[in-house]
């Protein structure tokens, strides 16, 4: 017996289908349409976003996230995502059902949501992952990468390179919630001899 869909879900249905087709990205970590802040009555914002897919009964969040800065600009760019994990997808393909042949024909090895890096500390390394970049952020060039602090700040390495494992991203601490990043092969010229044991695993 069909399921009778309300005049509400139909036009939710509608509006994300053609923001998913326009804006949204497909990652390992689930699907992600980005929205700037002040966009105009023209683009539906985070929250009308939001508002459709509990319309549609699809779980999701809204989080804070970046781009790079545009030509000419200093600042990144600030906004929000609105980010259906991968694991709640078919609950959106049942509205959108071209949006399964996306989710097949994704690589296994698809990086997700966040950009993951160590952080050496005196406990130990720690591994990080930050989640306020936009989705596409792979997809970034390397101009827009480094404008974003992602190529290694003293060899200009990009720590973005899949299958690079000996040389992942490392965070150098100098000013608190400031991030320095270099990659494994450059790490050891610029860490304390305390952070140089924390890498190693061992204590001072």
């Amino acid at each position: 017996m069909a399921q009778l869909v309300t005049e509400a879900e139909r036009a939710a249905q509608r509006r994300l289908v053609g923001v998913v087709r326009t804006s949204g990205v497909l990652t390992g970590g689930g699907l992600a349409m980005w929205r700037e802040y002040n966009a105009g009555e023209w683009k539906a914002s985070a929250a009308e976003l939001s508002q459709d897919l509990d319309t549609l009964t699809v779980p999701h969040e809204i989080v804070i996230a970046f781009r790079p800065p545009r030509a000419r600009e200093v600042r990144r760019r600030k906004g929000q995502e609105v980010r259906v994990a991968f694991a709640e997808l078919g609950k959106l393909v049942r509205w959108m059902p071209s949006l399964q042949q996306s989710i097949d024909e994704l690589p296994s090895e698809t990086p997700g949501f966040t950009f993951t890096y160590c952080e050496p500390r005196p406990t130990g390394m720690t591994m990080l992952a930050l989640s306020s970049f936009a989705a596409e952020w792979p997809a970034w060039t390397a101009k827009q990468a480094e404008a974003m602090g992602l190529l290694c700040a003293e060899c200009r390495f990009d720590l973005r390179t899949p299958g690079a494992e000996r040389r992942l991203a490392y965070n150098i601490p100098t000013q608190p919630d400031r991030r320095r990043l270099v990659c494994g092969d450059c790490c050891g010229n610029g860490l304390s001899e305390l952070e140089r044991l924390a890498a190693a695993g061992q204590t001072p």
